[in-house]
């Protein structure tokens, strides 16, 4: 059986030397996919980039932070600030969905940082408007609600993603490894798994030793050696 994998770079904007890492992990390595974020510095940057890197998949990193308190060095968010309407939190996602699309580029797939669109509350809004600007691909794991709220039902998610005609992959890699910020159910980087389609999230980078050890996996000859030999298939989501 071939296997897809999406290797997509998180972060995509958010500093030139995460530009820097994310291009040099798609020039040199498996990097296939990266997720932009619109309102941090290196947005523009990151546009010229990807319109010189058309094999680069570009999606949404949906950042939704600043409604949020947010456990620094996890990254967890921990609840709400200042009580935000739905209504806030729609017109924020949209913007940022609408400045990617204003910049030229074509969303591939949206996702969030921390996870934020995943949230049981948010989940449906998101979804539909990914759906009302055609994006066909949203990031979507059942372990992110096994790790933060254990017990749930979350059939009616994958629901909506049938609902909204979205797409989303049979398997989530949230990296290489554990890290820090790893909460319990999530997965790690396992070629010899079973699935058809899958996405490994990585956060390459210059300048930050954990970037770099991400960037390194990237751009390692032996992991793109061990794809080949188990007929792993490098993909954006645009081909999925």
């Amino acid at each position: 059986m071939i296997k897809k994998l999406v290797v997509n770079a998180d972060d995509f904007g958010r500093s030139s030397l995460i530009n820097q890492g994310i291009i040099e992990g798609h020039e040199k390595g498996i990097i296939t996919s990266a997720s932009i974020m619109t309102d941090r510095e290196s947005f523009s940057e990151a546009v010229d980039l990807a319109k010189s890197h058309p094999r680069l998949g570009i999606g949404l990193h949906l950042d939704l932070d600043r409604f949020f308190s947010v456990q620094h060095g996890t990254g967890r968010l921990l609840g709400y600030r200042d009580s935000p309407s739905l209504v806030a939190i729609t017109e924020e996602t949209e913007r940022q969905i609408r400045m990617v699309l204003d910049a030229g580029l074509t969303v591939t797939h949206l996702d969030s940082h921390h996870h934020a669109h995943l949230r049981p509350e948010l989940f449906a809004t998101v979804a539909a408007l990914a759906a009302k600007y055609k994006i066909k691909v949203i990031r979507y794991f059942k372990e992110f609600y096994e790790g933060l709220y254990p017990g749930i039902q979350t059939g009616w998610t994958r629901e909506l993603v049938d609902r909204f005609d979205l797409r989303c992959v049979d398997a989530f890699f949230a990296g290489w490894e554990p890290v820090e910020s790893s909460l319990p159910g999530y997965r790690y980087w396992d070629p010899d798994s079973s699935f058809k389609s899958a996405e490994l999230m990585v956060h390459p980078g210059r300048g930050e030793p954990w970037r770099e050890k991400e960037l390194a996996g990237c751009i390692s000859p032996s992991i793109r050696s061990s794809l080949d030999k188990k007929h792993i298939t490098l993909t954006s989501f645009a081909g999925l």
